[in-house]
């Protein structure tokens, strides 16, 4: 049992949900404050004997350490050790172009200075697991090939040491 659909009425299904994937789209560039600038007056001089502002230092090596854990938590090695097996050569060049970003979620609430080292420390350590994992699939895929060569000449050449052929003659005929 089938249904005719009407062309008016996939005409409006199909508005719905351009105005629905619209409205996704939109709403969170909407919602962003306006960045202008309230003056052109410079901005006010602390008063004598009142410090500026000044934002607390930056633990380089917790957010190293905190990037590190991470990357190895994400980074999947076996999707990339198979790609390295499957792919060779290519699979390795994949791995280390492809630009593996932390998730936005972990950057919430943390300073410019912090977020720029995790990032960095983030993306270079992904980027190293990938490639590692890749280059040891394709010497996997080069060790069994290997191997299956050797095996292949073994036989071959014992086959034609144990192996003897009768020539055919016209009298054999």
């Amino acid at each position: 049992m089938t249904r005719r659909v009407g062309s008016s009425r996939w005409l409006g299904t199909t508005f719905v949900a351009v105005v629905v994937s619209a409205a996704i789209i939109m709403i969170p560039e909407m919602q962003r404050p306006a960045m202008a600038q309230q003056s052109w007056a410079p901005p006010p001089q602390p008063m004598q004997g009142q410090p500026y502002y000044a934002p607390p230092p930056v633990d380089a090596s917790r957010a190293t350490a905190e990037a590190l854990t991470d990357a190895h938590a994400d980074t999947n090695g076996t999707l990339w050790y198979f790609a390295g097996c499957l792919l060779g050569v290519i699979g390795i060049l994949i791995a280390y172009v492809s630009e593996p970003s932390p998730p936005p979620a972990r950057m919430m609430g943390k300073s410019p200075e912090y977020l720029a080292i995790y990032t960095n420390t983030y993306k270079a350590e992904a980027r190293s697991i990938q490639g590692r994992s890749a280059i040891y699939g394709a010497l996997t895929t080069v060790a069994v090939v290997v191997v299956i060569y050797v095996i292949i000449v073994v036989a071959i050449v014992h086959d034609a040491n144990t192996t003897y052929y009768n020539a055919i003659t016209p009298a054999s005929l």
